[in-house]
């Protein structure tokens, strides 16, 4: 997999530094990455150094006349007004278009984001951007379909994110797809520690439900207050006023998923944080998730995270812990 990072005067350090060392590290956990190399490039519009704003020099080894293909390419956020960059910067515009005529995914951030509309690559697309800029970018792109009350967008292979931190937030859903949960787990042990990963599918894509059905709403909060209890679908269909058979219709319309799916995701999602951040032993810790039989908890454990509970809190457990 080919990673490629533009530069250009005044991006932040940390929309190219970050997910460069995350997905570095993801690629060192997996060992060979499942037979494929992982090649992070760095581009500008001449090879050498490039001052970001923090006065740090990141250094380009290729410019944007090549002809060398990528799978994925990040385009950072500006320090300071954007709009000098976005008028100067034909090349590096030119160079997206054609990457992702050629088959490359895109993944743009705050201003960032800018590089893409004025190349014509969102077009009628679904974006987002840092909230400071989002009103001048709605008037000078008006083609482009911005979302301001979601912090990340996808469409036909564009990401964008709204902020350094939503970036973070989409990389980490990168890794997990691209390199596996205990990759991630690494990831998150040696970068965001404390983060809990709360997203299925983390950003705002064209065909999304903003206004999620009320009932189901209502079932998932109620399942998610009774996961520690011996509860079924039928209970949760009984609480919200429908028949078995109408709420999984209506949940899996809503969310793609059943509601045995969603409570067993939520059980799961909440074991590994207990496992994380406590010594409770993973019996108690099955048991206060719903799970009646310590083996059927490690089983479905596994099944989600191809790691047992014990070799996930191992992974995951942050070195300084103590009880």
């Amino acid at each position: 997999m080919k990673i490629a990072f533009v530069l250009f005067p005044q991006i932040l350090t940390t929309g190219v530094s970050l997910p460069a060392e995350m997905y570095n590290a993801a690629a060192q956990a997996q060992g060979d990455y499942r037979g494929r190399e992982l090649s992070l490039h760095f581009i500008a519009q001449a090879k050498g150094s490039v001052q970001t704003s923090a006065g740090i020099q990141l250094v380009a080894q290729e410019d944007f006349s090549g002809d060398q293909r990528f799978d994925w390419i990040f385009v950072p956020p500006m320090w300071g007004t954007p709009w000098k960059s976005l008028s100067n910067s034909q090349d590096l515009q030119a160079f997206l278009v054609r990457q992702y005529n050629a088959g490359a995914r895109l993944v743009a951030t705050g201003s960032g984001v800018g590089h893409l509309a004025q190349a014509g690559l969102l077009h009628h697309r679904v974006a987002t951007t840092h909230w400071y800029y989002l009103p001048r970018f709605q008037a000078k792109f008006t083609d482009v379909l911005f979302q301001p009350e979601h912090f990340i967008t996808h469409q036909d292979g564009i990401y964008c994110a709204g902020s350094i931190n939503a970036q973070t937030e989409l990389v980490l859903y990168f890794i997990k797809l691209q390199f596996g949960e205990k990759s991630l787990a690494l990831v998150e042990q040696q970068f965001m520690h404390e983060l809990k990963r709360t997203f299925a599918t983390p950003f705002y894509e064209p065909g999304g439900k903003l206004n999620p059905d009320e009932v189901v709403s209502l079932a998932q909060s109620w399942l998610r207050t009774h996961m520690a209890d011996a509860v079924s679908i039928a209970d949760a269909a009984a609480y919200v006023g429908q028949s078995e058979r109408q709420l999984r219709r209506r949940f899996q319309a809503a969310t793609q998923e059943s509601p045995q799916q969603y409570l067993s995701r939520i059980r799961i999602e909440e074991s590994q944080s207990m496992l994380r951040e406590t010594n409770a032993n993973v019996a108690d810790i099955a048991s206060a998730c719903g799970y009646l039989n310590v083996a059927y908890f490690s089983a479905s454990f596994k099944r989600h995270t191809n790691m047992t509970p014990s070799d996930y809190r191992k992974v995951v457990r942050n070195k300084g812990f103590s009880a």
